[in-house]
């Protein structure tokens, strides 16, 4: 299936937040444990081949702690630069790179968190009234955090990927064995 679409950091970091919903137990992410269901083991056969094409270990839990992070690396020194001339003056003396990896680690897990809150009415089929209400209530405010989540996912990106790296699917799929299906269609079979 051809496809003309662009993987980024942000397609990583979106993949891996949409399979950590569907399966949240790390030691689920194998190729046994996720066999019989094949939109999850897609989407994690997808995410193994962006790690090795971002460079990254497979290592589900140390991303989220961003363990991949080696702040003495200079490829980092952009974005630490970046993110202290945001911080309020005076308090920038206390950056340093070395707290990068806890850094990721906490943005990370206040998206994740986040990504809870916006799937808060996903599950609802139908409502009426009062019920209704609440969960239109529930949406105007997940609207308002989905236009304002890139706040916190740009400087996650950043740090996954500081050099703003881009692929085609074709070369992911060439070079990485990324899987060039339509999960759509696998999500529709399997529901």
């Amino acid at each position: 299936m051809a496809d003309a679409m662009t993987i980024t950091a942000r397609s990583l970091l979106l993949g891996f937040l949409e399979l950590r919903r569907m399966s949240p137990e790390f030691a689920d992410w194998t190729e046994e444990r996720l066999a019989g269901n094949p939109p999850r083991l897609f989407r994690m056969r997808r995410l193994v081949a962006m790690f090795r094409a971002f460079g990254l270990t497979w290592d589900p839990p140390s991303f989220i702690e961003g363990k991949f992070i080696h702040p003495e690396q200079p490829r980092y020194a952009d974005v630490l630069c970046r993110l202290t001339a945001e911080m309020p003056k005076g308090s920038e003396r206390w950056a340093d790179g070395h707290q990068l990896p806890a850094f990721f680690s906490i943005l990370y897990d206040y998206r994740e968190q986040v990504g809870s809150v916006l799937a808060f009415s996903s599950g609802v089929l139908e409502a009426s009234g009062l019920y209704l209400h609440a969960h239109h209530k529930a949406g105007e405010l997940n609207r308002v955090i989905q236009d304002n989540v890139g706040v916190i996912e740009d400087i996650l990106v950043d740090l996954i990927s500081p050099e703003a790296a881009a692929f085609s699917v074709e070369n992911l799929a060439r070079d990485f064995a990324y899987p060039d299906v339509d999960l759509f269609e696998i999500d529709s079979d399997w529901w």
